[in-house]
């Protein structure tokens, strides 16, 4: 009997350290939970930012305490990937790294996922960023106020408009006898 070498089915698994079909099956699944995730606190952040352009605290509270929920969620979801993924060296490659090494069906679908996800991230800091924005300016807003508010209610009439005291007016100066 002549044994007729046939071509493996897969010659990009050989590495070291490659995942199986089973183990790159949890991959994208794992990443199609974060993709989920980062829509949900993509979402989060535009009801955050609509909030701050209300002050509304009651809201903003709330949106803050849901944005935190998806944070750790995303963490834990992340932890769980990179144990997943791990080298036997200990380096965590990068998804486009495991899809180099995957067959043809899972390196598409875990390079689709990888491009889409990371277009996810992308939005999600843009939007973080207008949130930040608007929260400084409404910090800025707010501490006008507070100075302006101050600047009425001082006795001495003493603050400037910046909220700090005026070199340009002479300061009152008053004392208590409290020796008799």
């Amino acid at each position: 009997m002549i044994n007729i070498p046939t071509k493996p089915q897969n010659t990009a698994r050989t590495a070291p350290g490659s995942l199986s079909a089973l183990d790159l099956d949890k991959l994208d699944g794992l990443l199609a939970n974060l993709e989920s995730e980062h829509e949900q606190l993509l979402t989060l952040a535009g009801l955050q930012r609509e909030a701050i352009g209300r002050a509304d605290t009651k809201d903003l509270g709330q949106v803050v305490e849901q944005t935190a929920q998806t944070l750790g969620r995303i963490a834990g979801i992340e932890n769980t990937r990179q144990r997943l993924i791990k080298r036997p060296d200990g380096t965590v490659p990068t998804v486009q790294q495991i899809a180099a090494e995957a067959d043809d069906q899972h390196a598409t679908a875990l390079s689709q996922r990888s491009v889409s996800l990371r277009k996810l991230m992308m939005q999600v800091n843009q939007e973080h960023k207008a949130v930040r924005e608007a929260s400084q300016a409404l910090s800025d807003h707010m501490n006008g106020l507070l100075k302006q508010v101050s600047a009425k209610l001082s006795h001495t009439g003493t603050y400037g408009r910046r909220g700090a005291v005026d070199p340009g007016r002479s300061l009152v100066v008053s004392s208590l006898d409290t020796t008799r």
